[in-house]
């Protein structure tokens, strides 16, 4: 059954990387790469556990680790107070470390961009915009949805005086997609499940694909107000400039594959059909990862109990 589990885990993750999911609807390319970014997450919390409470208990492990810190570090030893330990105690916490040093690193990043990100648009805010949205006084063509919990469409002076009005239309109507689909919240998430995945191969590549297709996912909202997409593509090439390292926080109108976008729309595959196949395999990628999810505080608690049944206690002379 583990088997099992772990080959349809290794499908999923590497599924996306196969498929061509440019033609893809947006919204279904964009679920199947957050799940997959969510599975990269889950398989490196599975290791932590594997790692931390089931390969103690082999003999393997016992007989690598068994040297005491005075013996393989004798001077290290002295000044981290590490005598009476085994190189094996520290060994274990080791992958737990790495992640939560990358979770705690990424989380306090976002709240930081958040604070910075408000303080920005206080600071540069010369008025009401076009739209409900906010002008900010820069020179730098800025078109953008700003905030995680209250988002705003905020517009620089430099967008205004740049875009002509069926430009400033388009732009306003996509950066209002990337707020009614809540995509602040998605890259949020795939920011987080980055951190704990960020050393099995691929992760950053994924990460990429599912800003794409959430860049898609707004032009789609646009163009379905009847925008048109010749104006669209021709802001997104004014606006274009390197992805935001606030990522969630502000989701900028050209901050995202900028080339592949307006050939999409060039060629006049922004709006494309569904297909069942693909949802499918989005239902049935989400349904994976809810059930890792929901089995991975089970399968600690049963690492737990592992341990301490076969838990044996070495004594490292001080």
């Amino acid at each position: 059954m583990t088997l099992l589990v772990a080959l349809l885990v290794g499908a999923a993750i590497t599924a996306p990387h196969l498929l061509s999911l440019e033609r893809a609807h947006p919204a279904t390319a964009a679920v199947i790469w957050l799940a997959a970014i969510c599975l990269r997450a889950l398989v490196a919390l599975f290791v932590v556990v594997f790692f931390v409470f089931y390969v103690p208990t082999t003999a393997l492990f016992d007989a690598v680790t068994h040297w005491c810190w005075h013996t393989a570090l004798p001077l290290v030893t002295s000044h981290l107070g590490l005598s009476g330990h085994s190189v094996g105690d520290v060994a274990l916490l080791a992958p737990a470390l790495a992640l939560a040093v990358s979770l705690v690193s990424v989380s306090v990043g976002l709240w930081r961009a958040t604070r910075a990100v408000s303080a920005w648009v206080r600071r540069t805010t010369i008025g009401p915009g076009p739209q409900e949205s906010v002008i900010v006084g820069e020179h730098d063509i800025v078109v953008a949805a700003a905030g995680l919990r209250h988002p705003r469409l905020i517009v620089s002076a430099g967008a205004l005086t740049s875009f002509d009005d069926d430009e400033l239309a388009a732009s306003l109507a996509h950066e209002r997609g990337h707020i009614a689909h809540r995509h602040r919240f998605i890259l949020v998430t795939a920011e987080v499940s980055r951190s704990l995945a960020r050393l099995l191969p691929g992760t950053r590549p994924a990460v990429a694909e599912l800003v794409f297709h959430l860049e898609r996912d707004a032009d789609r909202w646009a163009l379905e107000r009847r925008h048109d997409p010749i104006a669209l593509a021709s802001a997104i090439c004014k606006a274009a400039q390197p992805p935001t390292a606030a990522s969630g926080v502000v989701v900028t109108l050209g901050g995202g594959a900028v080339t592949r976008r307006v050939r999409q729309l060039l060629d006049g595959a922004g709006v494309p059909g569904r297909r069942t196949g693909l949802d499918l395999l989005a239902a049935s990628m989400v349904i994976l990862v809810v059930g890792l999810s929901a089995a991975l505080p089970s399968a600690t608690l049963a690492g737990i109990a592992v341990a301490d049944s076969s838990a044996t206690v070495r004594h490292c002379p001080t």
